[in-house]
């Protein structure tokens, strides 16, 4: 991989609360504009940067359906006073506000750009409501997750054929019980303290979608045995062995990052967070090879991101694997060097993959707590290892802020993005 001829940084992040533009309180009733101008004002504020000051902007989103347009890019320039700057409209799936983020700093690196702003945006949960662009009615489930295969392949995405349950949490949880000798038991109790973790940082963390523990819903539904709740009906097989609440939420939300040159991160008097490398594979199904554990392009992404940045995974202090199913992030997590092979569910069984652990992950919850909001979500798991970075997470920041951050990443069909962050200049 080569190297970036000069640094870049991130001097701001932020995002919107994730949940449903027909519901949430923080959220309800904005439109798609609004949604995504309030990320890039949260952005720029954190950044201490001008919408006058940004030299270009990359806005991305999955599903068009849920926009009803195509054109966003030009949209959104008058919600955020940035008509007649450089702009484009992306699409990565799940992946797209980090790909973006390597678009805008490639473009800062080779010193066309100062200043980038990137933003995603998603809504999963509606879409408009005829003509009346603040007008939104609430989809069904069955649709949304059609739109979402559609974006694999429109061979395979059929109703009731290929999709995302099947090969994240099935195949692959299989292979994964096959491959390190567990019994369904153990698989169960293992992904049932990995939720409980999850959920335990979601809880903490004032933008996500799901703010009650596991335990707290359990008691809440009548179970003082929480095994007994996560093997009952209210906890079923979505794709054998993998159990409901193993899933990822969706949401909607949206998500913005302001990246910079040298310049821009000496005059920011914040702690800028350099972007040291990343790596990106592209690969179309299927995704796995004989080790239904083990992704390909995920393989090439750790590698070529590792190498840009010049790191070693022993040197990581904080990591975020792309986890719309518990048994993905955690086999990633072990693919990455951060958890040895076959040990993540013993990690989550003694505690260790909470914040307070030795090697915390997703502390903000992840895709099943924080929520998923496609091309959104991949910016608030950023901007989450910055906020740990800085020491700025709040209740569940790690008690020594680590000093470096890997963020992993798929857009669902599948792109692999993975980005590597140091804390100051």
């Amino acid at each position: 991989m080569g190297k970036l001829t000069r640094p870049v940084y991130l001097l701001g992040a932020g995002c919107t609360k994730f949940g449903n533009l027909l519901e949430t309180p923080e959220i309800k009733g904005l439109s798609i504009y609004e949604l995504a101008a309030q990320a890039a004002r949260r952005a720029l504020e954190d950044a201490k940067t001008d919408p006058r000051e940004i030299d270009a902007f990359i806005i991305g989103n999955h599903m068009p359906q849920s926009l009803n347009m195509g054109s966003l890019y030009s949209q959104f320039t008058k919600w955020i006073g940035m008509e007649h700057k450089a702009g484009v409209q992306v699409a990565a799936a799940c992946s797209t506000t980090n790909a973006a983020a390597t678009m805008a700093a490639s473009q800062i690196a080779a010193g066309v750009y100062r200043k980038v702003l990137v933003v995603g945006v998603e809504a999963t949960q509606n879409n408009p409501k005829g003509p009346f662009p603040y007008g939104r009615e609430p989809i069904t489930s069955e649709n949304m997750w059609m739109w979402t295969d559609y974006g694999v392949n429109q061979a395979y995405g059929v109703p009731q054929g290929y999709d995302i349950f099947p090969v994240y949490n099935g195949l692959m949880a299989l292979a994964y019980r096959r491959k390190y000798g567990l019994t369904q038991e153990e698989f169960d109790r293992g992904m049932m303290e990995l939720c409980r973790t999850k959920r335990l940082h979601g809880s903490l963390t004032p933008n996500a979608i799901l703010q009650e523990t596991l335990e707290e819903e359990a008691k809440r539904l009548g179970f003082t045995d929480l095994y007994e709740f996560w093997t009952s009906p209210h906890n079923p097989y979505i794709a054998y062995p993998t159990r409901l609440r193993s899933l990822v939420t969706a949401a909607d939300g949206a998500s913005a990052m302001v990246l910079s040159d040298a310049d821009g991160a000496r005059e920011y008097d914040g702690m800028p967070i350099e972007l040291l490398g990343w790596g990106i594979s592209v690969g179309d199904l299927p995704w796995y090879q004989e080790d239904g554990t083990t992704f390909p392009a995920d393989v090439i992404a750790f590698r070529e991101a590792y190498e840009m940045a010049d790191i070693r995974p022993e040197q990581i202090g904080y990591l975020h694997t792309h986890d719309c199913s518990h048994i993905s992030g955690l086999t990633n997590a072990e693919l990455s060097g951060y958890l040895p092979e076959g040990k993540g569910l013993m990690y989550a069984a003694e505690g260790r993959l909470r914040f307070d652990g030795d090697r915390p992950m997703s502390t903000h919850g992840g895709r099943h707590a924080f929520g998923h909001a496609w091309a959104a979500s991949a910016g608030a798991d950023t901007l989450e290892a910055m906020d740990q970075i800085r020491g700025r997470a709040g209740k569940k920041q790690i008690p020594t802020p680590p000093q470096i951050a890997v963020v992993h990443t798929h857009g669902y069909a599948m792109i692999s993005t993975v980005l590597v962050l140091r804390g100051g200049m």
